[in-house]
C-alpha cells in the first residue's frame, strides 16, 4: 500500500513555506517546514525562496500590526503565483502527495 502525503504551501514570517498536513507526512518529515526535505529539483527551491522573500514585503516589520504595504493588486499577483507554486509542486511531487495551498489571511 503507497503512503499518502498531504503537505500544506503556506508562507511564515522569515521563512518556511511548506509544512505537513497529515500524519504519515509529519511521521516521514518532521516537524517545521519541509521544502528542503522533500524531492524537490534546485530550480522549484528557488522560486520557493524567491516567494518566500516576496511574502515577507508584505509586513511591515518597523510596526507589524500596521496596515501591510501592499496593494490589493500585489496581493492578487502573490496569490497567482503561489497557486501557479501549488500547481508545479503537485505536479513534482506526483500521486502520492496533496498539495494544499494557504493564502495569506
Amino acid at each position: 500500500m503507497q503512503t499518502f502525503y498531504k503537505v500544506r504551501l503556506m508562507f511564515e514570517w522569515g521563512g518556511g513555506c511548506i509544512w505537513c498536513g497529515n500524519d504519515a507526512a509529519l511521521q516521514r518529515f518532521g516537524v517545521g517546514p519541509i521544502e528542503e526535505k522533500i524531492s524537490l529539483s534546485e530550480a522549484t527551491l528557488q522560486e520557493l525562496d524567491t516567494l518566500s522573500t516576496w511574502h515577507d514585503k508584505a509586513l511591515n516589520w518597523e510596526y507589524p500590526p500596521d496596515p501591510s504595504p501592499w496593494s490589493q493588486a500585489e496581493f492578487k499577483e502573490f496569490e497567482a503565483a503561489a497557486l501557479a507554486m501549488r500547481a508545479k509542486l503537485q505536479a513534482e511531487l506526483g500521486a502520492n502527495f496533496e498539495v494544499i495551498y494557504e493564502p495569506i489571511p
